[in-house]
This record gives structure tokens, C-alpha cells and sequence, in this order.
């Protein structure tokens, strides 16, 4: 390291220090990082049993196979899957867009899309071209507002706690 005559590190022409100290600095930081990443924090038993038990549970349900009620075949995402009408159980969201189709009729520039809540709309597009710009035709409800289904409870009671 260099030292100008007022005891300062000397600088390069572009305010840089050499390479043999940033190397240096470098190697400082990720000691640094590493005496950080050591920092353990213990839990309580109690929440240290809870959250395996929640982990087993996570673990149960993603090997468990479930079968779409409308086509048999296994759903591999349950997130992504909604109920059927009729059963109440887990249906592939794909089954359910063919389902749809079959039962309605589309117009020129229609076309049928998902709008949240277990709702699906069929939408007028005045340009085809521009998809920003469109209108509800009629809404489909596919999924009960207010009914809440076990599957889905089960789901998001293991994803969703907060410890």
C-alpha cells in the first residue's frame, strides 16, 4: 500500500485503489459475510415441533396424488387447481377453461378468460389486436363466492402460517 506525503492511501489516476487491495478488501468482505451467516437464533421447542410437524404435513400432501373429478388424470399443481361444480373436489384449471367452451357460445372477437375468485368472463375485443382494450361480455361463475372447501383450507393452512 501507498502512502502520499499527508499519510493518505494514494489513489490511481481514476480514484481506484490497486488490485492487490481490492483483492484484499474482497477477501475481508467475505470473511465478514461469514462471521454474519454463523448467527443462530434457537426457537422454542414447542415451534421447533410445530414446524417439522407442518413440514411432514407439506411433504404428506405433495406425494398424495389427486385426480382431476373431470378428466381422472393426477394434478400435479393443487394450487393452480378450482372445484368442480358438482363434487366439490380439486379440477385441473384446464379441464375447467373446456368445459367452458363447450358451453359457450363465442362471438366474432370473443374469447373466454379467467378473472379471479374462481370467475371466469367472456370478453369482446373491439381490435384483436390490442388486448388492452376489451369489455365483460357476461361473467361465469364457476366456484361458490362464500364456500370455503377443504382441500383448499388444508392448503393454505400449511402454507400460509407465519412463525
Amino acid at each position: 500500500m501507498e502512502y502520499s506525503k499527508y499519510g493518505r492511501r494514494k489513489r490511481h489516476w481514476n480514484n481506484k485503489r490497486g488490485n492487490e487491495e481490492v483483492s484484499k478488501n474482497i477477501e475481508t468482505k467475505s470473511v465478514n459475510k461469514n462471521n454474519h451467516g454463523k448467527q443462530e437464533t434457537t426457537l422454542p421447542m414447542e415451534v421447533q415441533l410445530m414446524m417439522q410437524k407442518n413440514q411432514e404435513a407439506i411433504k404428506e400432501l405433495k406425494h398424495r396424488q389427486t385426480l382431476c373429478a373431470l378428466c381422472g388424470e393426477p394434478i400435479v399443481e393443487l394450487s393452480a387447481a378450482l372445484a368442480d361444480k358438482k363434487t366439490d373436489a380439486p379440477v385441473h384449471f384446464d379441464c375447467v377453461m373446456a368445459e367452458i367452451k363447450k358451453t359457450e357460445s363465442l362471438k366474432e372477437n370473443e374469447k373466454i378468460s379467467y378473472i379471479g375468485q374462481g370467475r371466469f368472463a367472456v370478453v369482446h375485443f373491439p381490435n384483436p389486436h390490442d388486448t388492452k382494450n376489451f369489455t365483460i361480455v357476461r361473467v361465469i361463475e364457476w366456484e361458490q363466492r362464500d364456500k370455503v372447501y377443504d382441500w383448499r383450507q388444508e392448503l393454505a393452512g400449511l402454507y400460509s402460517q407465519v412463525h
